[in-house]
């Protein structure tokens, strides 16, 4: 069976932008990287505050999904997160991963100190995203991103491959 590779086109956001990352800020969520149980709010709060880039990013996908930016009950936190890893895979791509180590630390941080549905995000959600938009534009995802992971994060993202691939 011939492997699909998907245009790159699609990795490349279509909604209208907004936000730049000249326009946006950063938080400081030193006070959420402390918390013993990071929720999913917080999750998807700590890693689009990695990077200008992601947060623009993000901030726009918002707009064009939910009308607003502001977090409400409405928020569907697994598309969220889906949104992050295409980000990751279009800048990967782009040879553009200034903010990987951030953002993967800050992953690592979330796995150590996350309730369990937090942790679930991060695995099902980031890296198994990451993994399945990168298998269909012809990324490396077994070893292309190790220089990124931490321990935990590795530990997660290869189970992850063995899940599925059953090596």
């Amino acid at each position: 069976m011939q492997k699909r590779e998907l245009k790159e086109e699609r990795l490349v956001p279509n909604y209208k932008k907004v936000y730049t990352p000249d326009t946006v800020q950063l938080d400081n969520i030193d006070s959420l990287l402390n918390k013993n149980k990071i929720d999913q709010g917080n999750c998807i709060t700590i890693l689009i505050n990695s990077c200008k880039d992601l947060k623009a990013d993000f901030y726009n996908y918002l707009i064009d999904w939910y009308g607003i930016i502001e977090a409400t009950d409405e928020r569907l936190f697994y598309i969220d997160i889906g949104n992050i890893a295409r980000f990751m895979i279009w800048k990967f791509k782009s040879n553009e991963t200034d903010c990987f180590n951030r953002i993967f630390v800050n992953a690592e941080i979330i796995l150590k100190n996350g309730d369990a549905a937090t942790q679930n995000l991060i695995v099902v959600g980031l890296f198994e995203g990451i993994q399945n938009i990168g298998s269909g534009h012809n990324v490396d995802y077994y070893q292309g991103f190790d220089k990124w992971l931490g321990p935990q994060s590795k530990k997660e993202w290869d189970n992850l491959i063995e899940l599925w691939e059953g090596e």
